[in-house]
């Protein structure tokens, strides 16, 4: 048991490490509490890892876990929980503290449960979405997630997880997605449902929300220090005054905060601090109603690069499960393929049709349909929780089947050009067909402030095509791990792609083509990829690249470790969702 604590004393945070004081009400009441004080305490190493206690850095008392010699990302540490005390069925508080130092980049880390059930399970499928198979009763469950910065202490915390009631054999574990980073593992608590087991104390007496560099101002100078400290994980200030919505965590949603300080001082309630507000930009804002907006919008280079400073990989848990809107399928006749294709429409939670929604073209990758990105990426429940938050602008979604071609509906299972070009057809059936069917059908805005496309693999490829042949139609442009073939490219499925066509169809695109006409760059123009995708490895980065190199300003991220699947594409949507619609 860890040393009791009669109070919380003020805690600080540098660069190198930080320390979190413990309630001794909060150990005393846990279920379980692992505090590694003098040894392993019942964990057991996961795969290839190995674990050992640790008496250095720990982030209460004076030990650890050490989890070293990972060779899987999924390899690390792990206990067996009894289920007479954790019981199927029932509601509990989950958290634990995380750290690592090995990587000067933040690593996304996951607090998991395996549980076996009788039920067969399945997958979303490797390569492409919609294909994958396999069953089996092993079910892998995210608890909690967060990204842990190098040489920080971060909590991983769900106060209201309820263990399913089918659940046998349950094992309790500490992973990374993707990255096989050593790190520390301290302080895990299982308590009852709403308790919280580390608390995040008050800024230290004498400091003041927001006021990083301690200059008892809250200005530009500490909105660049958290920028900083986000994207290079250094910096030398308290967490407690960083941490403004006292999650445990700093991150993008504390920036944003933090911005709002600068931009509205009028929220600020202090006698010892001064709010500067000079060379700020003004604060702009958008209604969903056409007769309340003024008709201005930030330009994308202004948006993307206020959008950029908020980016994060910490996707909340909650954010990722339960969706409450309503999916429908239907079937439209496509004038360039000559025949019906099916898609799927879904409308947020509330969905009224006596208001106007905006739009989101959602495409799958190769060999997929309209029901490919209906899974495996969490796209109906993250928008369907962060609409009835309030985090996102109202929006439907619409999942297209992308391939267009005349003599059949889906393509045999090869890879030729005639194959690629059928795939980029569909900008012909989506302006010609499906924008208006779907515009007659449900009450939605048109014109590029409201619609937006995104898309995963090939449906990150035609994303980029639809945004770079219509920029006059789409505002906000999404791909995730986007396939090679808008200019012309080699890789292991087609020796020679020759470049996707111009919109009449008189020459093939060159990278000098991917930019777009004065006044008509998107608001949003991101694009993720991950550093070991072994199916489109590094185009997505070229995507990038050659935007960069044509001067088009662009949002990139790049996910170490990450592949071609979710944990690249999630991240991606989630920071698309929150600011689509918002220029």
């Amino acid at each position: 048991m860890k040393k009791s604590i009669s109070a919380l004393l003020a805690l600080s945070l540098t660069a190198a490490s930080m320390t979190v004081l413990i309630p001794a009400s909060a150990a005393d009441a846990a279920l379980l509490h692992s505090g590694f004080e003098s040894g392993v305490d019942g964990w057991t190493a996961r795969g290839s890892a190995t674990i050992a206690q640790s008496t250095s850095s720990a982030s209460s008392g004076s030990g650890c876990l050490s989890v070293t010699n990972r060779s899987e990302n999924w390899a690390g540490a792990g206990i067996s929980l009894d289920t007479t005390t954790f019981k199927p069925g029932e509601t509990y508080s989950f958290s634990a503290m995380v750290s690592q130092s090995a990587s000067p980049m933040a690593e996304h880390f996951k607090l998991s449960l395996q549980y076996s059930t009788g039920s067969a399970g399945g997958n979303e499928g490797g390569m492409f979405p919609g294909m994958g198979g396999g069953g089996g009763q092993q079910v892998y469950d995210c608890i909690a997630e967060s990204d842990a910065a190098s040489g920080m202490w971060t909590k991983l915390s769900n106060t209201s997880y309820k263990i399913p009631a089918d659940a046998q054999n349950l094992l309790l574990y500490v992973e990374t997605e993707g990255s096989k980073v050593d790190f520390l593992l301290d302080e895990v608590m299982i308590m009852t449902e709403g308790s919280s087991s580390v608390d995040t104390p008050p800024p230290p007496t004498g400091l003041l929300d927001g006021d990083l560099n301690t200059d008892k101002k809250i200005d530009k100078k500490d909105v660049e220090a958290m920028v900083t400290f986000l994207t290079t994980g250094s910096g030398d200030f308290s967490k407690n005054v960083a941490d403004l919505n006292r999650d445990g965590n700093v991150d993008g949603i504390d920036l944003s905060l933090l911005k709002g300080l600068v931009l509205r001082p009028e929220t600020i309630v202090t006698t010892e601090a001064t709010v500067v507000t000079q060379e700020q930009p003004p604060v702009v804002t958008t209604t969903t109603e056409p007769e309340q907006q003024s008709g201005e919008h930030m330009n994308g280079k202004d948006y993307m690069a206020k959008v950029a400073a908020t980016m994060t990989q910490n996707v909340p848990a909650n954010v990722k499960t339960g969706d409450r809107g309503k999916t429908e399928h239907f079937t439209y006749m496509s004038k360039k393929a000559g025949h019906n294709k099916g898609a799927n429409v879904w409308l947020p939670p509330g969905y009224d049709s006596s208001k106007k929604y905006n739009v989101l073209y959602m495409n799958h990758g190769v060999m997929g349909n309209e029901d490919s990105m209906l899974s495996g990426f969490s796209v109906r429940e993250m928008a369907s929780n962060m609409i009835s938050s309030g985090e996102a602008e109202p929006f439907i979604i619409i999942f297209p089947q992308m391939y267009t071609d005349p003599t059949t509906e889906q393509p045999g299972f090869g890879f030729n050009m005639d194959v690629m070009d059928h795939y980029d057809d569909f900008v012909f059936d989506l302006t010609d067909s499906l924008m208006p069917y779907v515009e007659e059908h449900w009450s939605v805005y048109t014109g590029r402030e409201h619609t937006a496309v995104a898309g995963f693999s090939m449906g990150g490829r035609e994303s980029l095509y639809l945004g770079l042949m219509h920029p006059e139609l789409f505002g906000y442009v999404c791909a995730s791990s986007p396939a090679p073939g808008i200019v012309p490219a080699s890789d292991s499925f087609i020796p020679n792609h020759l470049g996707s066509y111009n919109l009449d169809r008189t020459a093939r695109l060159k990278p000098a083509d991917l930019k777009f006409p004065d006044g008509k760059l998107p608001y949003l123009l991101m694009i993720a990829g991950g550093t070991s995708d072994n199916v489109v490895g590094t185009f997505p980065k070229e995507y990038h690249q050659i935007f960069d190199q044509n001067g088009v300003p662009n949002i990139w991220t790049e996910v170490p470790g990450g592949g071609h699947d979710g944990g690249v594409g999630t991240p991606l949507f989630y920071n698309f969702f929150r600011n689509m619609f918002k220029a």
